[in-house]
């Protein structure tokens, strides 16, 4: 029997630790994401996959306006509520998959992604979706876990990623990244790199990973080669996730 689960089976009862979650609330990557966007103050914006809503709420101090875009609606509750809570007042949001978005084409000057894309099922799809939506000159800013180009260390992250939750497709390589954003018309520019610490009971824990999930885990993670303990600095069972910041720019 498969043990796969839709997004909203995964991540609507965990909704509101993710809102909190340090990492996602207020992670390194957040300034330089909106830096990268280089906005002037007059953009829409849409946030696909926007979980709790930080990267939307963030934007939503710079742009004229916001949609936040997410599949499952306890994620969006919490991004209403954090946008209450900051008295922002120039967002909307919207219950809809990255492949499937439901505005006209060239709608948006900027649509932004964090640690999402990795859930999407259909990838392509959805970036043809942000190249359709976007206007001429627009730009696609991404944040995702990215597996490193080492074949080993790429397939051993995929693998336990998946262990842990049934939602993950793949963290891609950039040099995937730059030959997806190709087939849409977009150019890649690769601008940051960060390794984000992992305590392994909380990675656990957040994603509800069954117990014989996590002996798996455990026993995968201690028979590590010296590789990819290097790659993903592994200690005992604590990792570090590869994150990379690119930026599609549309012609």
């Amino acid at each position: 029997m498969s043990t796969r689960r839709s997004p909203q089976e995964q991540f609507g009862p965990v909704a509101a630790e993710y809102a909190s979650f340090s990492y996602h609330a207020a992670g390194p990557d957040l300034s330089p994401m909106l830096q990268a966007a280089e906005m002037a103050g007059h953009e829409r914006v849409l946030d696909i996959g926007c979980g709790p809503g930080h990267t939307a709420l963030l934007f939503a101090t710079r742009a004229k306006e916001v949609v936040a875009l997410d599949p499952t609606p306890a994620m969006l509750d919490q991004a209403r509520a954090l946008a209450r809570e900051r008295g922002l007042d120039n967002l909307s949001f919207e219950c809809a998959s990255a492949e499937a978005i439901p505005f006209p084409d060239h709608s948006f000057d900027r649509v932004t992604s964090r640690q999402s894309a990795h859930h999407y099922p259909d990838l392509r799809a959805a970036l043809r979706e942000v190249a359709r939506v976007l206007r001429p000159e627009g730009r696609f800013v991404l944040i995702d876990s990215v597996a490193p180009e080492e074949p080993e260390v790429d397939d051993f992250l995929n693998c336990i990623e998946l262990l842990r939750d049934p939602t993950h497709v793949r963290d891609y390589r950039v040099s995937e990244w730059r030959e997806m954003f190709a087939e849409v018309g977009l150019t890649l520019r690769d601008l940051q790199h960060w390794d984000i610490p992992l305590d392994f009971d909380d990675w656990v824990r957040r994603s509800r990973t069954p117990e014989p999930k996590v002996a798996e885990l455990r026993r995968c993670l201690g028979a590590a080669s010296r590789e990819v303990k290097s790659g993903l600095h592994l200690k005992g069972c604590d990792w570090s996730v590869p994150v990379g910041l690119v930026v599609g720019q549309r012609s």
